[in-house]
C-alpha cells in the first residue's frame, strides 16, 4: 500500500507540539515497576541506556541490537532504534506506536503522536518504534529508486527496485564469507521479533499497542505472535494480512461510492454538478485515452510548467483521493469543466499538485524506498509468483490481466489498473526483485488471532480508498470477539490524527482512540456519538470559467447591489477559499491564481494572504488581503474584486472554516451601492 503523510500546515506542527506538553528534562521514573535511573544525559530503563534525543520535543533515545537473519546463529545484527517520551505524572502504562509506509520512520511522526495521545500523555508513557531498514533502525538507502522519478511502470524502475534487492543481497556476510540473501529480511515478522524483544529488555509490563496504515499490518502479526505483550491495541486505516487480495479491487469499488458520497454531502455539488462524480471521472477517463491533455500550470514551487494528463494520471488521481481529501474536493469539477468547455484549467493545476505532493516521499532516515520494496516484495500477495524467474513472473502478470473480465476495473482497463502508481499497489514493482530463499509470512495462526483479552479498536475512514473500510470490518473479524470496528465517516486514510484544517480541536477519530487507550476493557460501551457529527468536504460544484457562471451570494438585509455585483463578491470569496486550499500544499509562500494573477502567504498560528491580480475567472481579479487563524478556523478578508466589465466591487468577508457548514458573511459597496449578502463557503 501507498506510503502516506498527513498533510499539515506549519501552523499545525506548532499546535502538534504544543498538545504534547512540556517534557520533563530528567524523569525519576518509568512504567509501573520499571526502574528508570536518569542523569543528565541518559535515562536508564530496563536493561537499556537511553541519550537525550537531538532532536524537539524532548525525548530519549535508545538502540538495541538485533539479530540481521535468526536462522544464522552468528549473524550480523541491526541497531533496531526508538525513542522515548516519559509520562509527565505517574505513568499508568506505556503506548508502543508504529507508523505505515511500509518505510516511514515512526520517529518522523513524534509531534504527531504526542498530540495524539493528549491528555492521556500525563498517565502514559510514549514508546516510538522505528521498525528495521528506517528512522533510527538503520534505514535502508538505495539512491538509484529514491532519485527515481516519473512513471513507476517503466522498465526503468524496475530496474532501479531490482537493484536495490541486489544491493540488500550483498551488503552483509555469513561468518563463511557468503553473502546474506537480506532482500527477504525486513519483512514484518523479523519487525515484530525485533519490537518482542525491545520490550523485553525494556521491562516494560503489557503495552497499548497503535498502528496506522501499514502500521496496522504489522501491529495484526505482533498482536498475533505476542498477545501476552499488550494491554490493548488499535488499528487505524487497516488492511488484512490474512487473504488480501492481490487485485485490491475493493479499492476501486469504494472510490466510486466515496466520490459519490463525497458530493452527496456537500450542499454546493449536491444541488449544482453537472453529472454524477463517477460519470465524469469515467468519460475523462475514456476521453484521455484517446486525447491527453497538455497544458501550462502552476506547480507547488509557484513556477510555470507544463503537465500532461493521460488515463494514467487519472487513475493516480482516483487512487490519491484515498488519502488526499483535494482531490475528493477538486476532481469531479475539473472533469465537468474539461468535458464541458474544453477547459482544463483546473486539472492541469490538480494534478500537478496531487503527482507532487501525494507521490513524492521524503529521503531516508523519513522514508526508505527500499524498505518499501523490501517490505512489499516480500510479504504482500502478488498476481504472479515471486519464486519464478523474472521472465516466468511476466508472463504470469500478462496471463492474469488477460483472464480479467471486461469492466472489472472500469473506467478502467485490467492493464490500467496494473500500471498505477507502485508506492499505491505493487503490481509490477516486485517483478524484478531477487527470488526468495526461504519463507517468513507474517501470521502463522489462525482466526480468532488474538485471545478475548486483548481489546482491539479498528478504525476507518468511509472515504479511505486506499485501505477500505470493508478491509477494516473484515480484519476486525478475524481478531476475534474482542475486537470491535468503527467507521468515521467523511474521513480519508488515518482517522486518529489531528485534523490539520482544524488544529487545536479534537478529532472524532482521535476522541475514540483516546477513549479506548485510557479504558480498553470498556471497548463495548465506546461513545462513537462523534461519528454523526464529522464535517464533510467541501466539494466543488463546478470551476466556473468567467463571471456569469459563478453562483451569486444570496443578498442580505439593506442589500442594494444587483446580481452581477454579488457574483463578483462570491468570486472574491472563492479566490481566497481556493488559496487556503492550495496553501497547504505549496513548497513556497506564494502561488498564481487558477487563470493569472499571483498571492502570497505567510505566517504560522495565523498566516496572512495578499492577492495581487489573482484570477479565479478570465474576466475578473482580486486585489486585497486575508487573515486565518487556523487555531480557531477564522478567516477575515478584505477585497476589491475588478471585473473587466463592470464596476469594482469592495468587500468585506468572515467566515470560519472549522465551523460544521461555513457561512460567509458579506459586507462591501459597489459604486457606493451598499452590498450585503451571504453565501455557503465554496
Amino acid at each position: 500500500m501507498r506510503p502516506v503523510t498527513v498533510t499539515v500546515t506549519a501552523g499545525a506542527v506548532t499546535a502538534l507540539i504544543a498538545a504534547a506538553l512540556v517534557l520533563p528534562a530528567a524523569p525519576a521514573s518509568a512504567p509501573g515497576p520499571v526502574p528508570a535511573r536518569a542523569s543528565a544525559a541518559t535515562l536508564q530503563v530496563g536493561s537499556v541506556t537511553l541519550a537525550a534525543c537531538e532532536t524537539a520535543p524532548r525525548g530519549w533515545c535508545g538502540t538495541v541490537a538485533e539479530p540481521l537473519d535468526r536462522t544464522d546463529p552468528a549473524s550480523p545484527t541491526l541497531d533496531v532504534g526508538f525513542e522515548w517520551y516519559p509520562a509527565s505524572a505517574a505513568a499508568q502504562g506505556t503506548v508502543v506506536a508504529v507508523d505505515g509506509g511500509p518505510g516511514y520512520g515512526s520517529t518522523a511522526s513524534r509531534a504527531a503522536y504526542l498530540a495524539l495521545l493528549g491528555p492521556l500523555r500525563a498517565a502514559r508513557n510514549l514508546l516510538v518504534f522505528d521498525l528495521r531498514g528506517t528512522g533510527r533502525s538503520q534505514p535502508v538507502s538505495c539512491a538509484a529508486l529514491q532519485h527515481s522519478q516519473g512513471s513507476t511502470d517503466t522498465d526503468a524502475f524496475r530496474r532501479a527496485v531490482a537493484a536495490c534487492g541486489d544491493q540488500l543481497d550483498h551488503t552483509w556476510k555469513h561468518a563463511d564469507g557468503s553473502w546474506i540473501h537480506a532482500a527477504y529480511l525486513f519483512g514484518t515478522a523479523n519487525a515484530a521479533r525485533d519490537l518482542a524483544d525491545v520490550l523485553q529488555r525494556l521491562a516494560l509490563p503489557k503495552v497499548d499497542l497503535y498502528g496506522d496504515s501499514y502500521g496496522t499490518w504489522f501491529a495484526q502479526t505482533y498482536a498475533s505472535r505476542y498477545p501476552g505483550t499488550l494491554n490493548s491495541v488499535t488499528l487505524d486505516a487497516s488492511f488484512e494480512v490474512l487473504g488480501l487480495d492481490p487485485w485490491y479491487a475493493s479499492s476501486l469499488t469504494t472510490a466510486r461510492a466515496a466520490f459519490g458520497l463525497a458530493c452527496q454531502r456537500s450542499a454546493a455539488c449536491a444541488a449544482g454538478a453537472p453529472r454524477d462524480p463517477w460519470t465524469a471521472i469515467s468519460q475523462l477517463a475514456a476521453q484521455l485515452r484517446t486525447a491527453p491533455v497538455t497544458g501550462t500550470t502552476t506547480n507547488l514551487k509557484g513556477h510555470a510548467v507544463t503537465e500532461t494528463v493521460t488515463t494514467a494520471t487519472l487513475l493516480d488521481l482516483v487512487a490519491d483521493a484515498g488519502f488526499d481529501p483535494a482531490v475528493y474536493q477538486a476532481l469531479p469539477a475539473a472533469a465537468d469543466a474539461a468535458l464541458d468547455r474544453g477547459d482544463t484549467a483546473p486539472l492541469l493545476r490538480l494534478a500537478a499538485q496531487s503527482l507532487a505532493y501525494d507521490n513524492t516521499t521524503p529521503a531516508p532516515p523519513t522514508y526508505s524506498d527500499g524498505l518499501y520494496f523490501a517490505v512489499a516484495c516480500t510479504d504482500y500477495p502478488q498476481l504472479f509468483s515471486m519464486g519464478a524467474t523474472t521472465a516466468q513472473r511476466a508472463r504470469q502478470l500478462q496471463q492474469a490481466v488477460a483472464a480479467q473480465p471486461a469492466g472489472a476495473f472500469a473506467p478502467f482497463t485490467a492493464a490500467e489498473w496494473t500500471g498505477v502508481n507502485a508506492y499505491t499497489n505493487t503490481f509490477t514493482g516486485c517483478l524484478d526483485w531477487p527470488a526468495p530463499v526461504h519463507s517468513d509470512p507474517p501470521i502463522t495462526a489462525t482466526p480468532p488471532l488474538v485471545p478475548a483479552t486483548v481489546p482491539v479498536l479498528v478504525l476507518g475512514g468511509d472515504l479511505d480508498s486506499l485501505t477500505p473500510a470493508a478491509g477494516g470490518a473484515r480484519v476486525a473479524g478475524q481478531l476475534g470477539p474482542s475486537a470491535r470496528f468503527v467507521t468515521v465517516p467523511n474521513l480519508t486514510h488515518i482517522t486518529a490524527m489531528a485534523d490539520p484544517a482544524r488544529p487545536g480541536q479534537e478529532a472524532c477519530g482521535q476522541s475514540l482512540y483516546r477513549q479506548f487507550t485510557a479504558d480498553p476493557a470498556a471497548l463495548g460501551s465506546l461513545d462513537t456519538s462523534c461519528t454523526a457529527r464529522t464535517t464533510p468536504i467541501d466539494t466543488l460544484a463546478d470551476y466556473p470559467a468567467t463571471l456569469d457562471g459563478v453562483t451569486a451570494a444570496t443578498a442580505g438585509a439593506g442589500n442594494q447591489a444587483d446580481a452581477a455585483a454579488l457574483r463578483a463578491a462570491a468570486t472574491g470569496v472563492a479566490t481566497v477559499d481556493d488559496a487556503l486550499t492550495r496553501y497547504g500544499y505549496l513548497a513556497a509562500g506564494h502561488d498564481s491564481g487558477l487563470r493569472g494573477g499571483s498571492w502570497s502567504a505567510s505566517g504560522t498560528d495565523t498566516v496572512s494572504f495578499a492577492f495581487s491580480g489573482t484570477r479565479w475567472v478570465a474576466d475578473a481579479s482580486t486585489d486585497g488581503t486575508a487573515r486565518w487563524d487556523q487555531a480557531d478556523g477564522s478567516v477575515t478578508a478584505r477585497l476589491t474584486v475588478h471585473r473587466d466589465a463592470g464596476p469594482d466591487v469592495t468587500v468585506t468577508a468572515t467566515w470560519n472554516t472549522a465551523a460544521p457548514t461555513p457561512t460567509v458573511t458579506l459586507t462591501g459597496t459597489v459604486t457606493g451601492a451598499s452590498l450585503q449578502g451571504t453565501m455557503a463557503q465554496p
